[in-house]
Parts: structure tokens; C-alpha cells; sequence
């Protein structure tokens, strides 16, 4: 008869280590897969939160899959993700493009193979950098879904914006550069910044179209620039946006004949602070132009469609 020692505590199986591959069994890629890279390539880093609700399986044998999917390197998990681990504990998995996943994208679309290294950009991209990915992609996988709902709506994509463009702007370097003149101390200046995305709503039934450029705001940059500071602020971004409209930049460069500008932000102070910034652009009228929200209220919002943003003069609206 076996005795067991009651002081010796029982061992289950050893955990794999996360961010190391082991010998996988043989793999057979489904349509699934090819799904899971695509919505991958698309969004340059996905929770398996995001991949769960955007493939509608059960999280279990989906996290299982996106495992088996890292250790046969058709996947990569990024490692400057390890030191969130080491401070917070478990945390849903960032998964990324790999080598391999990226070859067989390559193959499917009849493109040749990709000269890209995704092993090497994943290795060296940096917490900040995908941690303001991952918050683009809060938004976007939350459109994606919700659209999916609407049979009389649908998510416009970057192409989709830019076939419509101008032949300029469309062989432009980087199309989505919006360029304005900002007054400056007595003078006008130029300004360039680039969206972090670009999407639409096309309310098919209504034939109407209406185009959004996103910002994600991780409070990494000061509101308003102190007369001593180099560095960029928030502000700066509120001013060519808002002088560029004025001077229908949206319409002369992408050939669109409204737009607004989503800002997605860490806490409604944050958000508070934005919108004083924006009376001072504006000489106190504030801008329909402008809505702002926090990343936790969209969170909780059961469909982005119903969310109240807070537009540049205080009030609550929705998109749709």
C-alpha cells in the first residue's frame, strides 16, 4: 500500500514556461487560423481577450489553440510583456505576427514572402509601443463588433477611406499625414501629425458616411507645453486638427466632406484638462469637431455604438 506524507505537498504537472517554446506536435491550420492571423496582421498586437471575442469560440479551447499557434512560431508573444508579469501577476496573453504566420498571409493573398523579420520586431518592441497599440485596438475590435451587428451598417477601413482620396494622396509616402498652418506666438506655423487610425461608419440604409480619426491618449505627454518644455502636448494635436478643418484639409487631402476626431484617454480628469485646452484654441466656444471618452467607460460600455462621448463643449453624444 502507498502512504502519502501529509506534510509533503501534492505536485500537479509543471506549467510551461509562457514565453518559451517547447516541441510542438504536428499542426494542421484551419480557416480559423488564418482568421486569427489576419485579425493579428491587422491590429499588430491582440489580447487573447481581443482574439475571443473576435472569433466567438470558447475561451478555453481558443486560448489553447492561440498556445499551440506561439509554439509552432505561426504566432509570437512579445517579452517586454514579462515585466508586467513580474509586477501585476497573471494578465491575459499579447500575442503578435510571426515568421511563419505572416508566411502563410503571404502565400494566401498570392504576395511574395514577406522580407520582415517579425521575430526581431517583436523582440525589440517596446512596452509603451504596444501597450498604445493594444489601447487603438480597444477601440477598433469594439467597432468590429459592433458593426457586426447592424446588418445596415458597415466599418470603413483605412483602404476603403483612401480609394476615395486623391490620386496624390493616395501615392503619398504616408497618405494620412494632416498638415495645417497653427497660429503661434503673433505668427502661423506648420504642423504634420498622423492619426493613430482612420476609420468610417457607412450607414448603408441611410446612404450616409461618416469618417473618424482616432487618437489613443496614454497620458505619456503633457496636456499643454510649458514655455520651458521640448516636448510635444495634446494641445498641439487639438490646434492642427481644429485649424486644419477649418481649412477643410479633410476635403482638399482625402476627398471627405466631414470628419471627427475620437480621443481615447486614460480617466475623465485627464479628459477634463483636454477640453479646458481646447476652450483656449477655440477663445472659450470649445468644437463639436472633438469627442473624448477613457478607456475604462469604454469598457464597460456594452456596445460602442450606444457610448456617450463628451464632445469639445462638454456635452454627451454618440456616434451612431
Amino acid at each position: 500500500m502507498t502512504t502519502i506524507d501529509s506534510a509533503s505537498p501534492r505536485r500537479g504537472p509543471a506549467r510551461r514556461p509562457r514565453f518559451k517554446r517547447h516541441e510542438p506536435p504536428p499542426l494542421r491550420l484551419t480557416d480559423d487560423d488564418i482568421a486569427i492571423f489576419r485579425h493579428v496582421a491587422k491590429h499588430r498586437f491582440l489580447r487573447s481577450t481581443h482574439l475571443i471575442r473576435l472569433m466567438d469560440r470558447p475561451a478555453k479551447k481558443l486560448v489553447e489553440r492561440l498556445g499551440a499557434l506561439y509554439h509552432n512560431q505561426y504566432l509570437d508573444r512579445p517579452r517586454a510583456q514579462l515585466d508586467y508579469y513580474a509586477t501585476a501577476g497573471s494578465a491575459p496573453i499579447v500575442y503578435a505576427l510571426g515568421n511563419l504566420g505572416a508566411q502563410v498571409l503571404s502565400e494566401i493573398d498570392g504576395a511574395s514572402a514577406p522580407k520582415v523579420d517579425w521575430t526581431d520586431k517583436n523582440r525589440t518592441a517596446r512596452r509603451p509601443f504596444i501597450e498604445h497599440s493594444l489601447l487603438v485596438a480597444d477601440a477598433m475590435v469594439a467597432y468590429e463588433l459592433a458593426t457586426r451587428a447592424r446588418p445596415d451598417l458597415l466599418l470603413m477601413e483605412p483602404n476603403d477611406i483612401l480609394a476615395r482620396a486623391p490620386e496624390a494622396t493616395r501615392r503619398a509616402r504616408n497618405p494620412w499625414t494632416w498638415r495645417a498652418k497653427v497660429p503661434h506666438a503673433g505668427t502661423m506655423r506648420d504642423a504634420a501629425i498622423i492619426p493613430d487610425k482612420v476609420f468610417g461608419l457607412d450607414f448603408t440604409s441611410e446612404r450616409k458616411r461618416y469618417h473618424y480619426f482616432l487618437e489613443a491618449d496614454r497620458a505619456s505627454m503633457p496636456v499643454v507645453r510649458t514655455p520651458k518644455s521640448a516636448r510635444t502636448s495634446y494641445n498641439g494635436k487639438l490646434a492642427a486638427y481644429y485649424f486644419g478643418h477649418r481649412a477643410r484639409e479633410h476635403t482638399h487631402r482625402f476627398g471627405i466632406g466631414n470628419f471627427r476626431v475620437l480621443t481615447l484617454t486614460t480617466s475623465p480628469e485627464r479628459i477634463a484638462t483636454m477640453l479646458a485646452a481646447l476652450k483656449e484654441i477655440t477663445g472659450g466656444a470649445g468644437s463639436n469637431l472633438f469627442l473624448f471618452t477613457d478607456r475604462a467607460t469604454l469598457a464597460a460600455a456594452p456596445d460602442v455604438l450606444t457610448l456617450e462621448w463628451i464632445n469639445g463643449k462638454g456635452e454627451r453624444v454618440r456616434l451612431a
